[in-house]
């Protein structure tokens, strides 16, 4: 027989505390009103809640175009109630989520404090969310498990169908790409993907509540388990066609009628961390494009000069971004600024910190000698940001997908031999960076960083959340965006590629 642990005693203000609070919450319940127990989401005891509020809770899960808060955007949003599914849809019912989320108590996601609710709050102002959240990704941490939700499906025994099981984040926007350019089936594959995501965190919120449920109470024949068995997948929404219509004129030939530089030569590096991986290489010449894949130092600088172009757009991949503030005590001042922050990236609430990284540092000395020696030959040169052209222009990123890359740049109005030729990623992102050099001769551009520094050159679009960027920048220290810095012309106020003609 086991000793027995005396309980301990209640000192006399905390039992006048609980003798107020436990009738106040006995008659909470009976009124259903979830709002007395919103401070439950803060302190991670909002679990306890779910069979009281199971009728009244939603599951939540969201598709975005990439991870960034500042260049993407929300692309869809999945809810289940345990017995219906609805989907909002950018483009088509995305704007009544906010009044449809009023009718319930509790939402349930996985990892939504760190980034579905988050992305939801920047997409609608003055968004009014259920009082109490359950994130699954802190419930299930209590059991021991960590992971994405894939991993903590598999810990639980939960399979997913066939048919979405190998569809990850990464070819969730390849879909979307897709679903842009009118492949109907593509909406119906992410909408399949986005439905098991929430049917799954149902059943993940009922087996973890069991279980922590008999870690508290100690006795689990005592009580009766609410976990009933995963969920039937409701039968798929109908969803509108999407109809592409073909504009006027692309995206690029608009930028080329406000170029600085009539029909423009620009050429768009895509630079690597060092010599032992080829550098994407692309001529910009009016619309049209050319790639090559460069190796070595003296490469890159032989055939940019060779060129002649009138800006040189170097994008250091898509760490590029992260250099917005200087590291100290790295390796010196200025001349090696490492990336610190990235730009409109959170994790946990907090930046992430890139400033130990060997590939990181490598790239930025690459990068900034690679400027120092093109200077010195004459020409004009910019950082640009191609993974953020890409965001806001609607493009899947670097290691999505190629053809969906290529199809974006040549919906924007770029031709060339790469659209049929087989070329690297490295050499199509250098077409991008090319594409926001055009932004510059445009005068369609914001600079992120100091008078001190390179700036950051970044496309202006309405797709942009300013707000978020401005807060970001003055964390970091750097110069704030002036009132004009916000305005954009017309052609991309919606994600340009969409409407652009071929």
């Amino acid at each position: 027989m086991g000793i027995l642990t005396p309980p301990v005693p209640l000192s006399r203000a905390l039992r006048r505390r609980l003798d107020q609070y436990i009738p106040e919450s006995v008659d909470a319940l009976r009124r259903q009103d979830a709002g007395f127990f919103a401070r439950l989401s803060a302190l991670g005891e909002a679990w306890r809640l779910f069979p009281e509020f199971a009728s009244r809770a939603v599951f939540l899960d969201i598709e975005t175009t990439g991870l960034s808060p500042v260049f993407d955007s929300v692309t869809m949003v999945g809810l289940f109630d345990g017995h219906r599914y609805e989907v909002f849809i950018d483009g088509q019912n995305l704007q009544d989520l906010p009044d449809r989320l009023k009718g319930y108590s509790v939402v349930v996601t996985f990892n939504g404090s760190g980034f579905d609710l988050r992305f939801l709050r920047l997409a609608f102002k003055d968004l009014k969310l259920p009082p109490v959240h359950i994130d699954l990704r802190w419930v299930t941490r209590r059991l021991g498990y960590r992971g994405g939700l894939k991993s903590i499906e598999k810990e639980f025994g939960i399979g997913r169908d066939q048919a979405v099981e190998d569809i990850d984040g990464h070819e969730a926007t390849v879909l979307w790409s897709r679903h842009l350019r009118g492949d109907r089936g593509a909406l119906q594959q992410l909408i399949a993907y986005n439905t098991e995501d929430v049917i799954h965190l149902k059943a993940i919120m009922e087996m973890a509540y069991d279980r922590l449920a008999t870690q508290v109470s100690g006795a689990p024949g005592d009580r009766r388990e609410i976990y009933g068995g995963i969920a039937a997948t409701p039968r798929p929404p109908k969803v509108a066609r999407r109809t592409v219509q073909a504009a006027a004129k692309t995206l690029v030939a608009e930028l080329l009628e406000r170029s600085a530089i009539p029909e423009p030569k620009i050429v768009g590096i895509d630079l690597t961390g060092s010599e032992r991986r080829a550098t994407g290489w692309a001529m910009l010449k009016g619309a049209r494009a050319e790639t090559k894949s460069l190796v070595t130092d003296d490469d890159l600088v032989r055939e940019t000069v060779a060129a002649m172009p009138d800006i040189v757009s170097i994008g250091l991949s898509a760490l590029c971004a992260e250099r917005v503030e200087s590291c100290a005590g790295a390796i010196g001042r200025r001349r090696s600024d490492l990336p610190k922050v990235r730009v409109g990236v959170e994790e946990d609430g907090n930046f992430r910190f890139w400033a130990l990284l060997p590939s990181m540092k490598s790239l930025t000395m690459r990068g900034m000698w690679l400027a120092d020696e093109l200077r010195k030959r004459g020409l004009q040169v910019i950082e640009s940001y191609p993974g953020a052209a890409q965001d806001i222009l609607g493009i899947p990123r670097k290691g999505s997908s190629l053809e969906e890359l290529k199809w974006g740049l040549n919906r924007a109005g770029i031709s060339g031999h790469y659209l049929k030729e087989r070329v690297s990623h490295d050499e199509v992102d250098a077409i991008t960076s090319a594409l926001v050099g055009l932004f510059f001769l445009a005068g369609d551009f914001i600079a992120l960083g100091t008078q001190a520094e390179d700036y950051l050159i970044v496309p202006k679009s309405p797709r942009i959340n300013y707000a978020k960027l401005s807060e970001i920048l003055a964390q970091t220290g750097l110069d704030e965006l002036s009132a004009g810095d916000t305005g954009v012309r017309g052609l991309h106020a919606e994600p340009a590629l969409i409407a652009a003609s071929a």
